[in-house]
C-alpha cells in the first residue's frame, strides 16, 4: 500500500511540474500523449511577428518611421520635407532618394533632415554657421547583403575628410566623430575648443564627445549642428522613431511589438534601429544598453604627451571619448553598438550614452562614407 501511494505520489508530481516524456513517471508512451493539453501562457513568452510595414513615401515632413525590414531596397524611393530654420526663420527643403540593384542601395540627399533644425540649443546659443542644403550630389552606397566578421572596423579620423558613422533615412548622416578636443591654451569652458590643428588635429590627446559637452558643442534637440553649413547628427535622438522617458516602451506608443523600425544604415550595410528591441527574456519592448563604460580612476598622461591630462576633479569621467572602454557584457550590445535581435537579424542600436550609434561596424564598411570635404558645398552660403 505505501509503495502504491508513493507510485500515485511522483505520477502526480510528474504532471504537475509538465514533464511529459514517453518514459519514466510510471507511464507509457500511450499514457504520456493522452493527458490534457498544458496552458503555458505564463511560461513561455510568444516573440510577436516581426512585420514589415512600409513608410510612406513622397513629402514625409515631420514624420516618424515604421518598417523593420534589414533590407535598405524595402526603402527605395523618393523623399521630400519642408521645414524650418528656427534660427533663421528660413523655410528649407529636403530630399533623399534611394535606389537599389541586386547588390546595393545607393542615397542621395542635400543633408536637410524631415524635422525642423536649431530650436532648443544645448548653449542656448546659435550655431556657428547656418544650416546650407548641399549644392553637390551627396551620396553614399551600401550593400544589399552584408556579411558579418568577427573583426570590427573603427571609424578613423582622415585628414581634410568627413568620416561618417551611418545615413539615417531622412538623408542626414551620423556623424560622432569630433573635432573639439581639450588644451590648456583653450579659454572657453573647459578648455575645449575647436583650436588649430596642431591643437585639436588627428592625433590629439583628449577628444572631446560633442553630446557629453553640451557647455561647448552647440546642439540642437536632435543633437545635430550645422558646420560649415552640413547639418549632421552627434548622437541619438528621436526624429526617426518613437524614444520616452525609462527603459520599457509603454503599450500606448508602441509602432511596433517587435522593436522599433530601422531608422538608417551603418557604412557596412547593416540597419540601425532606433532604442529598442524586443526582450525575449521579459516579454518586453525596452531600450538596448551600450556595452561601453567609463574609468573611475585619474587620467594619466599619454606617454611622449606635452599636455597634462585633464583632471576628474575638473573634467568628470565621460566627456572625452578616452575615457570609455568597451565591456562585453556590460550591456546588451557588442563593442559596434550591435547585436542580432529574436528574429535573426542583426543590427546597430541607437543608445542614449556613449557611442549613441555604430562607433564601428562588423562587417565591411563601403568607401563612401569616407568623404573628401569638398563634397559638401554650400554653395558660398556661409562665406
Amino acid at each position: 500500500m505505501i509503495v502504491r501511494q508513493l507510485v500515485t505520489q511522483l505520477n502526480t508530481l510528474c504532471a504537475i511540474t509538465l514533464i511529459m516524456i514517453s518514459v519514466g513517471c510510471g507511464g507509457s508512451s500511450d499514457q504520456a500523449e493522452t493527458l490534457p493539453p498544458i496552458d503555458e501562457g505564463s511560461l513561455d513568452i510568444t516573440i510577436p511577428d516581426n512585420i514589415f510595414t512600409s513608410n510612406p513615401q513622397g513629402d514625409i515632413s515631420y514624420q516618424t518611421l515604421s518598417n523593420r525590414d534589414p533590407d535598405c531596397a524595402s526603402y527605395a524611393g523618393n523623399y521630400t520635407a519642408t521645414i524650418i530654420d528656427q534660427q533663421q526663420s528660413v523655410i528649407l527643403s529636403s530630399y533623399l532618394e534611394i535606389t537599389t540593384d541586386e547588390e546595393y542601395c545607393t542615397f542621395t540627399s542635400n543633408n536637410i533632415p524631415q524635422h525642423d533644425v536649431g530650436a532648443n540649443t544645448t548653449t542656448g546659443a546659435s550655431f556657428a554657421t547656418m544650416v546650407t542644403p548641399n549644392t553637390l550630389p551627396y551620396v553614399v552606397k551600401i550593400k544589399r547583403h552584408p556579411v558579418k566578421t568577427s573583426q570590427a572596423t573603427y571609424v578613423q579620423k582622415v585628414a581634410s575628410h568627413l568620416t561618417l558613422n551611418g545615413i539615417m533615412l531622412n538623408g542626414v548622416d551620423l556623424d560622432v566623430d569630433s573635432a573639439f578636443c581639450y588644451h590648456p591654451d583653450f579659454t572657453t569652458e573647459n578648455q575645449i575648443g575647436l583650436g588649430t590643428r596642431d591643437q585639436c588635429g588627428l592625433f590629439a590627446d583628449w577628444y572631446a564627445i560633442p553630446a557629453r559637452n553640451p557647455q561647448n558643442v552647440v546642439l540642437d534637440e536632435y543633437t545635430g549642428h550645422a558646420f560649415d553649413g552640413r547639418y549632421h547628427y552627434h548622437g541619438d535622438n528621436h526624429a526617426l522613431s518613437e524614444v520616452e522617458e525609462g527603459d520599457i516602451l509603454q503599450a500606448a506608443n508602441l509602432t511596433s511589438e517587435a522593436g522599433s523600425p530601422v531608422i538608417g544604415f551603418a557604412p557596412d550595410g547593416f540597419p540601425i534601429y532606433g532604442h529598442y528591441f524586443f526582450d525575449v527574456g521579459t516579454g518586453e519592448q525596452r531600450k538596448a544598453k551600450s556595452s561601453w563604460r567609463t574609468y573611475t580612476t585619474e587620467r594619466e598622461t599619454p606617454e611622449g604627451s606635452e599636455i597634462q591630462a585633464p583632471s576628474i576633479a575638473t573634467h568628470p569621467r565621460g566627456m572625452f571619448v578616452e575615457d570609455w572602454y568597451y565591456e562585453e557584457g556590460f550591456g546588451d550590445l557588442d563593442e559596434c553598438n550591435g547585436m542580432t535581435d529574436a528574429y535573426g537579424n542583426y543590427a546597430y542600436y541607437y543608445t542614449e550614452d556613449y557611442p549613441y550609434g555604430p562607433v564601428c561596424s562588423f562587417g565591411e564598411p563601403d568607401p563612401s562614407f569616407t568623404k573628401i570635404n569638398t563634397e559638401y558645398d554650400d554653395g558660398g552660403a556661409n562665406d
